[in-house]
């Protein structure tokens, strides 16, 4: 990794050296002399641009989770591009793939990785403050495209918004605790399912009914 010019760079490389070594070792086990080795750097400065080490590794985790949690960003891009377009059948693919990778998350190798992740970035008030910023703005833009579903006849217009969107984040982050149950089964995929059979409209018996009749009027005019 080439390091970046100026102070800027310096520091950037910093974390993602930390990064790195956080990927192969548990936080406990991260030594700043092996940051400064990797990042061909001295300890001094380290200390010039952290004010200490738990600050170091809360920066370093919040760059984890943020480049682990990418590809939910972008599904949301898709579900909030999906609405301008007035195009359904891409909003509900776009958020049933953010939940189904969402409640993927816990199955993997490690499955505490984003509950070790938040307990070392909330251990820096800094660090801890610009990540709750940088959550909040993310949450704002589900709530917004959610509510913006709303008017379209996508989602149910009763639908407590910060309910489902809040219980949809807190419930994923803790999964980790039921991946191995003995008496708990559920899959990505069933809790997808559970999440849009709440928010989403179905057409009622009578729309489907009325839509039907004008498909099959046009068939028979098409063909008279």
């Amino acid at each position: 990794m080439t390091v970046g010019k100026g102070a800027g760079g310096t520091r950037r490389h910093i974390i993602d050296s930390a990064e790195t070594l956080l990927a192969q070792r548990g936080s406990s086990d991260l030594h700043l002399a092996d940051v400064a080795e990797l990042a061909h750097v001295g300890l001094q400065t380290i200390y010039y641009h952290f004010d200490s080490r738990t600050q170091l590794i809360a920066e370093a985790q919040a760059s984890a989770y943020f480049r682990l949690t990418r590809p939910l960003h972008e599904y949301l891009g898709t579900a909030e591009r999906a609405l301008v377009e007035k195009d359904e059948a891409t909003f509900w693919e776009a958020l049933g793939d953010n939940l189904v990778l969402a409640w993927s998350y816990g199955e993997r190798d490690d499955q505490w990785k984003i509950t070790k992740l938040l307990i070392d970035i909330w251990a820096d008030e800094k660090t801890r403050i610009e990540f709750r910023a940088g959550l909040e703005i993310q949450v704002e833009r589900w709530i917004n495209a959610i509510n913006a579903a709303k008017p379209l006849g996508w989602i149910r217009p009763d639908l407590d918004t910060y309910a489902l969107v809040t219980s949809c984040w807190a419930a994923s982050i803790g999964q980790a605790l039921f991946v191995n149950s003995a008496k708990i089964h559920y899959t990505p995929e069933s809790i997808c399912d559970f999440f849009v059979e709440i928010a989403r409209v179905v057409p009622s018996s009578d729309s489907v009914r009325t839509s039907d009749a004008v498909e099959n009027q046009t068939i028979v005019g098409e063909s008279s």
